[in-house]
């Protein structure tokens, strides 16, 4: 091949993204900028997140910390900085996409049920719906935006249905199980659902096996066979890994 057309061939790739600029000059404005306002939104919303989050949940279950500013202040810190260190870790996995949008509430408020759970062993209802409703109004965002209303519309089935499920569970194993940790099941299930059928058994597996690795953790530990723990934190956590790995 002659010099001339080695060039030629090298440049055919930016004449062809010039067109494309000029073509679509608002379309790649558009992508620019999101490029560059997404590491100040994480950042900044990464911040507000651990004193909001500590709010909400001393909201439901009183002050966390009697008699130490400190520690409150703290938390809020600890909060934030994982906070935004998973957020980071989504917009890699997801894009700048709705699903993104689902993923961050989904953090957010994982943190704020898990220091519910662990201070109080609750799992606050409007907690939990919050959780299932801000996943459900991030995908249906993506199913608009992409045409994927059947997948919206398995999560959604996939929600209820393991509600339905874990509530039955529940009224056979009153002693061990409770109300929250039924309705989080349903809101594990939107999320995991998302990904279809094998994101859904993904996500109960990974949930419920972590929390079952948990509970003989503290069976071993405390050495007595109706020992309680909370099972919130256990069954977020294994929720959110199934979503990475999806």
């Amino acid at each position: 091949m002659s010099e001339g057309a080695r060039r030629s061939g090298g440049l055919w790739p930016v004449v062809l993204a010039a067109f494309q600029v000029a073509a679509h000059p608002l379309a790649v404005v558009q992508e620019v900028l999101v490029v560059l306002m997404l590491p100040w939104a994480i950042g900044a919303g990464g911040m507000l997140a651990g004193p909001v989050v500590v709010a909400v949940a001393e909201r439901t279950t009183g002050p966390l910390f009697a008699d130490s500013g400190s520690q409150r202040g703290g938390l809020a810190v600890a909060v934030s900085v994982v906070t935004g260190g998973l957020w980071v870790l989504g917009s890699v996995r997801f894009g700048v996409t709705p699903v993104l949008v689902a993923w961050s509430w989904a953090c957010a408020l994982a943190w704020a049920l898990v220091i519910t759970d662990v201070h109080c062993r609750r799992l606050p209802f409007p907690l939990v719906a919050a959780l299932a409703g801000g996943g459900a109004v991030g995908f249906l965002a993506a199913a608009a935006l992409e045409g994927r209303w059947a997948r919206l519309g398995f999560a959604c089935g996939a929600g209820v249905v393991v509600f339905g499920l874990a509530g039955l569970v529940q009224a056979w194993m009153p002693e061990h199980t409770g109300g929250g940790d039924t309705a989080l099941y349903g809101a594990v299930a939107v999320y995991a659902g998302w990904f279809g059928w094998e994101g859904l058994l993904r996500g109960l597996l990974m949930a419920t096996g972590l929390t079952g690795l948990v509970a003989l953790m503290v069976v071993v530990c405390s050495r007595r066979l109706d020992a309680r723990f909370p099972a919130g934190p256990s069954l977020l956590v294994g929720a959110l890994l199934s979503m990475v790995f999806a």
